[in-house]
C-alpha cells in the first residue's frame, strides 16, 4: 500500500464511486440489474489504484554492483500517461450510469416544474423565440456545431495543458472532475430530462453537425441530466482555464462558451433555468478552487 500514489483526481474519483456504491446497496432493491453496477463502480476504483501503481513504477531501477542507473520503461511510461488521462475516458461511462439510476429517489421526470420556471421568467420557453429561425439551414448548422464543441474543447485543453505544464494539467484534471461529479450527483437525485422532444417539431432538415449530435444523443444519452446544464458549468471551467493559460485564445474560449450556451437552448436540449443553473455552478467551482489554491500552498508551506 506504501506504493500507492494517489493524486487528488484520483481520491475525487474513488469518492464519487464509492458514494456510488453506498447509495446502489441502499437502493438496490429498486435499481435493475444493480450487481453490474456495483462491479462497474467498484472496478473503476481498481482500475484508479492499479494506474496509481504504474505511478510509481515508471522508473526502473538496473545496474550492477553499486551503480544504479534510472531508465524509462516503454510499457511503464504509458502506463503513468494513462494514469493521468484517464478521467477523459471515464466521464462518459460513468455519465451514462446516472441516467440509469436517476429515478431512484425521485421517481419522475421534473420537467414541468422547469418548463413552468422558464415560463415564469421570460414569458415562454426561450426556445420558442427562435423558433422563427429554425428553418435558417446556416444558424441551425452552427449552433449545432456549438453545442457539438463540448466534445472537442474539453480534449483540445487537455492536450494543451499536458504540453505546457504536467502540473497544471494535474490541477485542471482535478478541478474538471471535481466538477463533473458534482453535477453527476445532482443528476442522479434531480432528473430533468430537458426540452428534447421539441426538437422534432422544430428541425425539419439533417445537416451534418444536427446529425452528428443526434447520433451522440441517440448512443450516449439516458434522459435526465438536464439541470444544471454540465455542457455550460463545465465549459465556463475550461474557458476560464484557457484563457488564463493561453492569453492568445482567450477571445476563442470565451465566444466558444457564448455560443455553446445559447446552443443548448436553440437547439433545444436544455431549458434556459438549465443554463442559468450551469453557469452558477461553474462561477461557484472558479471561485472555490481559487479560494483553496492559496489556501493548500500555504499549509503546504507551513508543514515544510
Amino acid at each position: 500500500m506504501r506504493n500507492i500514489n494517489l493524486n487528488a483526481t484520483d481520491r475525487v474519483t474513488i469518492l464519487y464511486n464509492v458514494i456510488v456504491v453506498i447509495f446502489i446497496f441502499i437502493f438496490r432493491v429498486k435499481i435493475a440489474a444493480y450487481g453490474s453496477h456495483l462491479a462497474f463502480n467498484l472496478s473503476v476504483v481498481l482500475i484508479v489504484l492499479l494506474l496509481s501503481l504504474s505511478r510509481m513504477s515508471s522508473l526502473r531501477k538496473t545496474g550492477t554492483g553499486t551503480s544504479e542507473v534510472l531508465r524509462d520503461v516503454p510499457v511503464t511510461t504509458y502506463l503513468r500517461t494513462l494514469s493521468l488521462w484517464y478521467p477523459l475516458i471515464l466521464y462518459s461511462f460513468i455519465y451514462y450510469q446516472t441516467g440509469l439510476i436517476n429515478t431512484v429517489v425521485v421517481p419522475k421526470f421534473l420537467d414541468n416544474f422547469f418548463l413552468n420556471l422558464d415560463v415564469r421568467i421570460f414569458g415562454k420557453f426561450p426556445g420558442f423565440f427562435l423558433s422563427g429561425t429554425h428553418c435558417n439551414v446556416f444558424l441551425d448548422e452552427f449552433f449545432h456545431f456549438f453545442y457539438f464543441s463540448y466534445y472537442l474543447i474539453i480534449p483540445l485543453t487537455f492536450i494543451l495543458l499536458y504540453r505546457k505544464d504536467v502540473k497544471l494539467f494535474e490541477s485542471f484534471v482535478f478541478q474538471l472532475s471535481s466538477l463533473f461529479y458534482v453535477c453527476y450527483v445532482i443528476f442522479i437525485f434531480l432528473p430533468v430530462e430537458g426540452p428534447v422532444q421539441l426538437r422534432n417539431e422544430y428541425y425539419l432538415q439533417h445537416g451534418l453537425f444536427r446529425t452528428i449530435v443526434d447520433f451522440i444523443w441517440a448512443k450516449g444519452e439516458n434522459p435526465g441530466a438536464g439541470f444544471p446544464s454540465s455542457h455550460v458549468a463545465v465549459t465556463f471551467l475550461v474557458a476560464w482555464w484557457g484563457s488564463k493559460q493561453f492569453k492568445k485564445l482567450k477571445i476563442f474560449y470565451w465566444l466558444t462558451f457564448l455560443f455553446l450556451s445559447i446552443a443548448t437552448v436553440y437547439c433545444m436540449f436544455h431549458y434556459a433555468v438549465d443554463v442559468i443553473g450551469g453557469l452558477l455552478l461553474g462561477v461557484l467551482a472558479v471561485l472555490t478552487f481559487n479560494w483553496a489554491a492559496p489556501k493548500r500552498r500555504y499549509l503546504s508551506f507551513a508543514a515544510e
